[in-house]
């Protein structure tokens, strides 16, 4: 029998324990702090080996391989690399415990906050899951995890490789519930139930008594069974405190919350696995009945659905639209990322790209990997390959927009959905076109319905169309709304395209407001609708407090609304670098200009408190990692247009020279990369060295470009005590740098502890520290 199936049967009897740490204890069995730890641990394989089967005589179920980071530049080395430790986990522990392979992400940020694609990252998890699978594992835990986007890369890449592997999904979330996305529990949780993984769960973080509600949260919506891996509390001076007994405790509480598999993070040991499992050995998971909770999402945003009738803007479809035909056959994605931002106010984003035969090499790619924040979206597409790409760039549940009920059409399309995830809008339209009545219509769906579900597709997950025709070509209104009746009646989700009423017609609005308030009562679910119109949105909200969907008294507009009412262009640029939006920022930038703005103006009237709201929306969790980075786009796209104009008004655009380096032994660098965009686009010249490097180096470079400021960043505590290391060399020589520090286990307390000069606890407070900096030398 294959160990996946062990595992799954043993799961249907009681409690699956997992093993602890794999880091932190094998610093504690010698491993140096600073050290690449898969590379240590194939050179030390006689510890690694010691420490695998001290966590299977403490009563381990599975024993999780030392390969989390085991992905690099040259294949054949994570070939060698992977297969290696593996094969010692599976030595040392023989046929008495189950041997699961450990995979974390790449440490790259994907496009567009980053410059790896979806597809670099799937090859990736590709070439790293198809060794492990040579040496016969076939259950893989997926660890802290923070971008769904790229957790679906290796999820797909692993079911791709071993198709009847155990995938647990996992991601890790930070003291206020969130992802460093800005994922919440729910949406993962709700994305794993569509997706084609057994477990979904959470890892790391701050501790258990900060993970233990989100497993709750998890188990409350779960199909799959969930998977809880706390850390023995938090660090202090690099060691983690919390003794096996307290954790146990802790344990405890996640088991009797619903986790079906349970084990350690960073800090636990041997001794900690040992009393959990004597504690809970032989414990049933305890079932849950999970509620259903249907949600279109996306990176960082939920919408759900059934609650009210949900509007989708309609925007970005070129048909009739000469300037947006224009920009998708010059490749110009970012006015159509532009006109998305501009439909702030809608539920869901329709995206149709025309003849898409004529849009540039890589186009949809751009389109949909810029849209995985923000609204979810609806792919309006024709090809499969354009569908699959806006698929993968997806990073939650979107809607196919749409399917006609034919055996083709939907066996060319459905798989993408099988796979990826999402809902399908289902037409009554079959080779005899569509139903002349409302009966026959119904009929054409079931035909659909039949076919979507002898390919596995559940029907909870079909929208159906009742297809809105143009009164101008003769439709029947009265057929539209006996359609959608009888599909309401047969328990779908409905939606409809209201504009397509009023198509060739005057007075377009009072039309389309009319057909949306005749639906409402129906129970339309979704409504295609201009949200540009200030028409129709008033007949949708007042059409909802009649319905009781919405209170009669609703708050303000959306704090990024960019939609503003004030004709200020100063606020107009602050609202467009809020929300990244390079277009309007840019456009907004010249009309200033032209007006007799000057570019210092500019800067501080307009860059500065817009930057200065990002990060107070940012520490607020209202904003997260990829809307920092959209942010500090469009801010870029601002101080390259202003740079010239600076220079002839005499007005120096660098606030001072800053290395800034990832120390010794730290190979993450999304934080510091974050930081270098962040200070480039505050005016600072930043000589960034990269990860992993040597304190001689970072001095050396500092004293040849008489730097101002020496940033230094660390993720792990283990190699945090390598900047106190730096700051001693840089005294030593006399540096007069000041020096910064940061990442995510620092403490303003550690930093004042080492000497260090300031602190930041993300990539805006760096700014602010710099600045701070600055101004002091120049005091």
């Amino acid at each position: 029998m294959r160990h996946a199936q062990k595992l799954r049967n043993l799961l249907k009897k009681r409690i699956v324990f997992l093993d602890g740490g794999t880091g932190t204890e094998l610093i504690r069995r010698g491993m140096p702090s600073g050290i690449a730890t898969e590379e240590w641990a194939a050179a030390n394989v006689e510890i690694l080996r010691a420490m695998h089967s001290d966590y299977a005589e403490a009563g381990a179920d599975i024993i999780l391989t030392c390969t989390f980071g085991g992905k690099f530049k040259n294949p054949d080395k994570v070939r060698d690399i992977n297969r290696r430790l593996a094969q010692v986990a599976i030595d040392a522990v023989g046929d008495k415990t189950l041997v699961a392979a450990s995979i974390g992400p790449t440490g790259n940020l994907i496009h567009p906050s980053g410059t790896m694609t979806w597809n670099d990252a799937y090859s990736l998890f590709s070439t790293q899951s198809e060794a492990l699978a040579d040496t016969g594992i076939d259950i893989f835990f997926l660890e802290t995890f923070s971008d769904p986007r790229e957790l679906k890369a290796a999820v797909l890449a692993i079911r791709d490789n071993v198709p009847d592997a155990f995938i647990s999904a996992q991601m890790t979330f930070s003291s206020g519930g969130l992802s460093l996305s800005g994922t919440s529990p729910t949406a993962l949780t709700v994305l794993a139930n569509q997706l084609p993984v057994d477990a979904v769960g959470a890892n790391c973080g701050a501790g258990p008594e900060e993970l233990l509600p989100i497993i709750q949260e998890m188990v409350r919506f779960s199909s799959r069974w969930v998977t809880a891996e706390p850390n023995a509390g938090l660090p202090f001076d690099g060691v983690y405190e919390m003794s096996p007994k307290r954790f146990a405790g802790w344990i405890e509480d996640f088991a009797l919350g619903g986790a079906a598999i349970i084990g350690g993070c960073c800090g636990s040991g041997p001794a900690h696995v040992r009393e959990y499992v004597s504690l809970l050995e032989n414990s049933p998971v305890l079932n849950s009945h999970p509620e259903e909770l249907h949600l279109l999402t996306s990176v960082d945003r939920m919408v759900s659905i059934g609650d009210r009738m949900l509007t989708v803007g309609e925007s970005i479809n070129p048909t009739g639209k000469k300037n947006l035909q224009n920009s998708l056959s010059s490749g110009d994605f970012f006015s159509v990322i532009s006109l998305a931002r501009a439909q702030g106010r809608a539920d869901l984003i329709d995206v149709n790209l025309g003849l898409e035969k004529l849009l540039p090499d890589g186009f949809v790619h751009e389109i949909f990997s810029r849209l995985s924040i923000g609204s979810p979206i609806s792919v309006d597409l024709s090809d499969p390959s354009n569908i699959e790409t806006a698929f993968c760039e997806m990073g939650g549940i979107g809607i196919l927009n749409s399917l006609i009920s034919t055996k083709k059409f939907i066996g060319e399309r459905i798989h993408i959905l099988l796979r990826h995830g999402g809902y399908a809008v289902l037409l009554p339209i079959d080779e005899d076109g569509p139903g002349r009545t409302a009966e026959e219509r119904l009929d054409k769906l079931e035909k659909g319905i039949a076919i979507l579900g002898s390919h596995g597709f559940p029907e909870d997950r079909i929208i159906a169309d009742p297809i809105v025709k143009p009164l101008g070509t003769g439709a029947d209104v009265r057929l539209i709304l006996d359609t959608l009746r009888l599909f309401k009646q047969r328990g779908l989700l409905t939606i409809a395209g209201i504009s397509n009423i009023s198509y060739g017609l005057p007075d377009r609005s009072a039309l389309n407001a009319a057909l949306l308030a005749s639906l409402g009562p129906f129970g339309l679910d979704m409504a295609i609708v201009d949200v540009l119109d200030s028409k129709v949105l008033e007949m949708h909200r007042n059409a909802q407090i009649l319905l009781g969907n919405i209170d009669l008294v609703e708050k303000s507009l959306p704090e990024l609304d960019p939609q503003g009412i004030s004709p200020d262009f100063m606020g107009i640029l602050r609202k467009s670098i809020i929300i990244g939006d390079r277009r309007q920022t840019e456009a907004t930038a010249r009309e200033l200009l032209e007006s007799g703005r000057t570019a210092l103006d500019i800067l501080e009237k307009g860059l500065a408190p817009a930057m200065e709201k990002v990060g107070d929306l940012y520490n607020r969790k209202k904003l997260f990692l990829p809307h920092l980075i959209a942010s500090a786009g469009a801010s870029g796209v601002l101080t390259k247009l202003l740079r010239p104009y600076l220079e002839k008004e005499n007005v120096s655009s660098c606030k001072g020279r800053v290395v800034l380096a990832s120390v010794r032994g730290d190979i993450h660098d999304i934080g510091k990369n974050l930081v270098a965009l962040f200070l480039r686009n505050a005016g600072f010249e930043v000589l960034d060295l990269g990860q992993d490097v040597h304190a001689e180096e970072i001095v050396m470079k500092a004293t040849e470009t008489n730097a101002d400021i020496i940033a230094l960043s660390a993720l792990m505590s283990t190699t945090a005590p390598e900047m106190e290391k730096i700051i001693s060399l840089a005294k030593s020589r006399g540096v007069t740098a000041r020096i910064l520090v940061g990442g995510a286990v620092l403490t303003r307390e550690y930093a004042d502890s080492i000497g260090a000069d300031g602190y930041a606890g993300d990539a805006y407070g760096a700014v602010l520290a710099a600045s701070r900096l600055i101004r002091k030398d120049e005091s």
